[in-house]
């Protein structure tokens, strides 16, 4: 019995132990998202976008998600998929977007300059996008998408998504927490039932 138990206890301590490295990681991911949103994939070397647009379709569709990844700039390829920021309206604002890379050029500084183009059914077709990007302008590189959960993410992010969530995790630890007590309740009482019998 006691074999047991010790089992038991060595298990919970390491399901404890994973569980904190993982809210520890997760914790830390979010805050540099929000406060860092740019160095993410350097730290990481990972971070999904939401496509908010219809120019890669078929390709990606609006709503999916991609994940990029770190690159190395000496070794992105015409053809390639990057996610970069822009000022696509030409606003002042910049926004995420993710297309094929057009054209590659390197000065004498050995500073790279990149034109990209949107998703074209014909390679006759393609017409390179207007703005012009260098390598700081560039998130990351295409790895793989996510189809059609962006939408979901998109209401987490918005004032009633982030406030629905916060009542829905409130609800589960207090789920958690009761249920907890309502097994520690009746151990207690088993226990004394066992006492009594003896």
């Amino acid at each position: 019995m006691e074999k047991t138990t010790s089992k038991t206890t060595v298990w919970e301590y390491i399901k404890y132990g994973l569980f904190l490295l993982v809210t520890g990681v997760l914790s830390l991911y979010i805050v540099i998202a929000v406060f860092l949103p740019d160095q993410t994939v350097k730290i990481f070397g990972f971070k999904p976008y939401v496509v908010i647009s219809q120019s890669m379709e078929p390709v990606i569709d609006r709503n999916d998600v991609v994940v990029v990844n770190d690159f190395a700039v000496e070794e992105l390829k015409v053809g390639d998929i990057i996610t970069f920021r822009t000022d696509i309206n030409y606003d002042g604002e910049k926004e995420v977007v993710t297309h094929y890379i057009y054209s590659i050029n390197k000065n004498n500084n050995n500073d790279y300059s990149f034109k990209t183009h949107r998703y074209f059914s014909s390679e006759t077709e393609i017409v390179p996008d207007t703005w012009l990007l260098l390598e700081e302008d560039i998130l990351g590189e295409y790895m793989f998408q996510l189809p059609a959960i962006g939408s979901i993410i998109l209401f987490l992010q918005s004032p009633f998504g982030i406030v629905a969530m916060l009542v829905n995790i409130g609800i589960i630890v207090a789920v958690v927490i009761l249920l907890k007590q309502g097994k520690k309740e009746r151990e207690e009482f088993k226990k004394l039932q066992d006492e009594q019998e003896e």
